[in-house]
């Protein structure tokens, strides 16, 4: 495996990282540095919404996030794999969410760039899961 494939590994597990302490109540600072915060970047949730530059995706992760509880732990992916061309990859894996977002298990594609030699998120899609939106649907109804 080359530098790159692994560095591109390494930035997407600091990505899942970040979602885990995110939905685990320790916050968005590992998610915004996972990030090219840039007004190019985009993101496609479980939920089914597309979201467009970096305000946008941003707001998604706060909502995803103020439903962050320690008891919310657990998610965790399998299958990373990941393809570099230059200056951009891409890298797949399923995403396997705790408990509390309802043990769903996704298919997700990230497509990362290196730029001034970091590699960092700039697009994120997830499959749409009926049993996430329902676990966030009961959520917002406990609040």
């Amino acid at each position: 495996m080359s530098s790159d494939e692994n560095e591109v590994l390494a930035a997407t597990t600091r990505f899942y990282e970040a979602i885990e302490a995110m939905v685990s109540g320790r916050g968005l600072e590992l998610m915004k540095a996972a990030w090219h915060q840039r007004p190019d970047v985009t993101s496609g949730h479980p939920t089914g919404s597309w979201t467009l530059g970096w305000a946008e995706v941003l707001a998604t992760w706060e909502v995803f996030a103020s439903f962050g509880k320690a008891e919310a732990a657990g998610s965790h992916i399998s299958g990373l794999r990941a393809h570099v061309f230059g200056d951009t990859a891409y890298t797949i894996c399923v995403f396997h969410a705790s408990a509390a977002f309802g043990r769903a298990s996704m298919n997700c594609t990230n497509v990362l760039r290196r730029i001034d030699g970091a590699w960092k998120v700039v697009h994120h899609h997830a499959d749409r899961s009926p049993t996430m939106e329902q676990s966030l649907e009961a959520m917002v109804s406990e609040t």
